[in-house]
């Protein structure tokens, strides 16, 4: 079947952003490499190197989307519905803080006399309205993927090509859509790859030192091990559960969902969260050698980001309850 000129301009699109995330990352490496290594302190140099793995591992999914897609494979497809909504999830925050949140003032620069100092409010005003317009593209990107890869000619188009997913791919992680795989909705598929996503990035906070928030508290050392601990046990056995199309697996998801609503909000509204809050970060900045920032960041502006992306991840479990009442294969994709 004929590619729509939508879904080839949307790999193009991804092939340029997987291009600029993979040059960033050899670039952020080989400033590591020339760098001597007493310029920078072992726990920034880490958290470096694990950010430019990062980077590395998106370009690599990035281009795996763009190819796919040019190919109508239906798992191309459900990538970019989770691209999308990683993008809303980052644009949309960011466009909101450009708004309403005030830019710390840079400090005076140093001119020769007689020589007009440059008025910084305005370069500032600059700043943020050019930032404000790059979260707002990032967020029409992200909702017009949403959309598009959502809508009838779409799945029809990926649906008709045929084209099986990788050889690779384990029947348990296979897309919703494909001939022989478990008729699971979408959107679980995405909510369990996800929680996978997130298991794999918990033990990145105990390598790098960072302190962990458990309700309203900061924890380091050998408690925030075992915190990390119990995350990552409960995001795997919830993903497993979820893409088993598992009733406890559901039911699993709906307390983890709800007991993480409960833990951002108790974070915020604690008495101290503040003072608790900048204290932590004091404490890694100096872990990792940077200066201390001049702008504290408002703690409670963190439900912004946390809170949508929960509730809509808890709103399609609860939502999608048939897809977990009985065979599993004799149900049909959402």
């Amino acid at each position: 079947m004929k590619r729509s000129a939508g879904i080839t301009i949307s790999a193009v699109l991804v092939f340029i952003g997987s291009g600029l995330t993979l040059l960033s990352a050899a670039l952020m490496l080989l400033g590591f490499a020339v760098m001597p290594a007493d310029d920078m302190p072992a726990v920034t140099r880490g958290a470096g190197l694990i950010m430019s793995v990062f980077m590395l591992g998106l370009a690599a999914w990035g281009i795996a989307t763009g190819v796919n897609l040019l190919h109508l494979r239906e798992w191309a497809r459900i990538s970019m519905i989770v691209f999308s909504g990683l993008l809303l999830v980052m644009a949309v925050p960011g466009l909101i803080m450009m708004i309403v949140m005030p830019l710390p003032t840079p400090p005076v620069p140093a001119v020769p006399n007689g020589e007009r100092i440059p008025p910084l409010e305005h370069l500032m005003t600059a700043v943020r309205i050019g930032m404000a317009v790059f979260y707002a593209l990032l967020a029409l990107l992200g909702g017009w993927w949403a959309y598009f890869f959502n809508s009838r000619p779409s799945k029809e188009q990926f649906r008709n090509a045929g084209a099986p997913g990788p050889a690779w791919m384990p029947a348990v992680l296979a897309p919703t859509e494909l001939p022989g795989a478990t008729k699971r909705p979408v959107s679980i598929t995405i909510i369990a790859y996800l929680a996978l996503v997130g298991a794999c990035m918990f033990p990145i906070l105990n390598i790098l030192h960072m302190p962990l928030t458990f309700l309203g508290f900061f924890f380091s050392g050998g408690k925030a091990a075992l915190i990390v601990i119990g995350y990552m046990s409960v995001q795997l056995l919830m993903a497993y559960g979820l893409l088993q199309l598992e009733k406890w697996g559901r039911s699993l998801a709906i307390y983890y969902f709800n007991f993480a609503i409960f833990n951002s909000i108790i974070s915020v509204i604690l008495p101290g969260a503040q003072a608790r809050y900048e204290a932590a970060t004091a404490a890694m900045q100096t872990s990792m050698g940077l200066p201390p920032t001049p702008f504290q960041f408002p703690i409670w502006f963190s439900l912004v980001f946390s809170l949508p992306m929960i509730a809509i991840q808890l709103w399609f479990v609860v939502t999608r309850k048939q897809a977990f009442e009985g065979p599993h294969n004799s149900l049909t994709p959402h």
